[in-house]
């Protein structure tokens, strides 16, 4: 990764996988500071647009793991 100026560049997939993994997931992988992980946000759409895409990735994952259950009997 080059940095060029203050911000690191948005990282390729960083917007899949803070959709997937939240904050701490990628505060994890990037091991990146809370300003540069807000400016990823910004970067990758916003933290409405990722929020509401989170939660609805959250939503389906639910609904799939409710429907293994029920195939599973549980």
């Amino acid at each position: 990764m080059i940095i060029t100026g203050r911000f690191p560049p948005l990282p390729e997939g960083f917007r899949k996988r803070f959709i997937e993994q939240g904050w701490r997931g990628v505060e994890r992988v990037y091991g990146a500071r809370r300003e540069v992980i807000q400016r990823w946000i910004a970067e990758a759409g916003g933290p409405v647009q990722l929020t509401d895409a989170r939660k609805a990735w959250l939503a389906e994952a639910k609904a799939q793991r409710v429907v293994q259950a029920r195939r599973k009997g549980r």
